[in-house]
């Protein structure tokens, strides 16, 4: 099973952002497989040792080359350095979240950190993100199990000012609530935020998940581009 939640919004005057849901939507995952494969993406894994999930272990995700953490100390020291392009964390591991821990990880969602969870259901997740429920409209309640994963990404782009206003305006949790906020300003902005669920209880589930982290990088690479593009004009 597998379901995915997209919004994509650009203002050229102000800026609105709501829902556009739809299921199967494979742009992300066409977007993994044109990437090359010699470009590397920087993802860590934070996990305890010898911890499985369905197929999924801390052998698998090291072929896949993500980097292997067991602390959110660590991983905050390692993206100080070298910034993350997604962090996936075992269930066991939102359960040793501390509020600072918390605070930094919310300001990288917001600037594009994609962020997985296994074996965690979606209403916890949501709360250790500190998020509203994540859950889409009208889902049924099956649960993630502790062989799936939840995977969510945010990305909100504009001047310093206006991204510090929609932020003061809870404009992640309103987005999620399907109630959009609305900034006045002649300054363009692009707000995304996107949710996928799925297994990982064979090889293939395994690539459509390691392909959906690879999409989502891709996408929000090109929309810094096409913002940056937009900001030299």
């Amino acid at each position: 099973m597998k379901s995915k939640l997209l919004l994509f919004v650009i203002a050229l005057a102000g800026v609105t952002l709501g829902y556009l849901a739809g299921g199967n939507n494979r742009e992300n995952d066409a977007a993994a497989q044109s990437k090359p494969i010699t470009t590397a993406y920087h993802i860590v894994y934070l996990s305890d040792p010898s911890v499985e999930h369905g197929k999924w272990t801390l052998e698998m995700a090291q072929a896949y080359g993500f980097q292997l953490l067991e602390s959110w100390t660590e991983v905050r020291k390692v993206a100080e350095v070298h910034p993350l392009d997604a962090l996936v964390a075992a269930q066991s591991k939102f359960a040793e979240l501390t509020e600072t821990d918390r605070t930094w990880l919310r300001s990288q969602i917001e600037e594009g950190l994609i962020i997985a969870g296994i074996g965690i259901d979606i209403e916890p997740f949501s709360a250790a993100l500190g998020l509203p429920n994540l859950r889409n409209p009208g889902e049924a309640r099956v649960p993630v199990g502790d062989d799936g994963y939840i995977l969510f990404y945010a990305l909100l782009l504009g001047t310093p000012q206006d991204m510090q206003l929609m932020r003061e305006a809870n404009w992640l949790e309103h987005s999620i609530l399907g109630e959009p906020v609305k900034l006045d300003t002649p300054n363009v902005m692009i707000g995304h935020l996107g949710r996928s669920r799925g297994k990982l209880t064979n090889e293939q589930e395994i690539e459509s998940f390691v392909q959906d982290l690879y999409g989502a990088i891709d996408y929000f690479d090109r929309v810094r581009a096409e913002m940056a593009g937009i900001n030299k004009n």
